[in-house]
């Protein structure tokens, strides 16, 4: 038993197979909710077609995953490939080196002082920490933590507990 091919519905051109596809939105002016959008899915770890469900302003707040149905609120990117620090505004390794080197230099090395979280610090005591090394107190948070400049960064430290 042959069967007969219609060549003329397999070759239809490629106007009538691109009619039914539809583009999906990004964020734009005239998104509203309902519409959808690319976001990224934490459930799904991936970005997908999601469907928005509130906006704030003009910009969409609420998202519902299309293929896993999970709720939550809209993310353009996946996590790590858009921050929302503008660019540059985090310091760099070598501005670091050269702060923590001034500060050592200004606040003398002479009064180092083993770091204790029950021991209470001020901002510009140098500490020395068993795991960290060698650090400069930049600034006190409220009254149980301090921010200590390392040689390998900013670290948050308690303290005077």
């Amino acid at each position: 038993m042959a069967r007969e091919v219609n060549w003329n519905a397999i070759n239809a051109p490629i106007s009538g197979i691109l009619s039914d596809v539809r583009i999906m939105n990004t964020a734009s002016d005239s998104t509203k909710p309902g519409d959808n959008i690319d976001s990224w899915c934490g459930k799904c770890k991936m970005v997908l077609a999601h469907t928005i469900e509130a906006m704030v302003g003009k910009k969409p707040a609420r998202v519902s995953c299309n293929t896993c149905k999970s709720q939550h609120s809209y993310k353009a990117n996946p996590p790590g490939e858009g921050s929302r620090k503008t660019p540059g505004s985090a310091p760099s390794p070598r501005r670091s080196a050269n702060r923590y080197q001034s500060l050592l230099k200004a606040n003398g090395e002479s009064a180092v002082k083993a770091y204790s979280p029950a021991s209470k610090y001020e901002q510009g005591d140098v500490l020395e920490h068993p795991t960290f090394g060698r650090g400069v107190a930049t600034a006190v948070r409220d009254g149980t933590k301090i921010d200590v400049l390392f040689e390998s960064g900013s670290k948050i430290l308690i303290h005077g507990r």
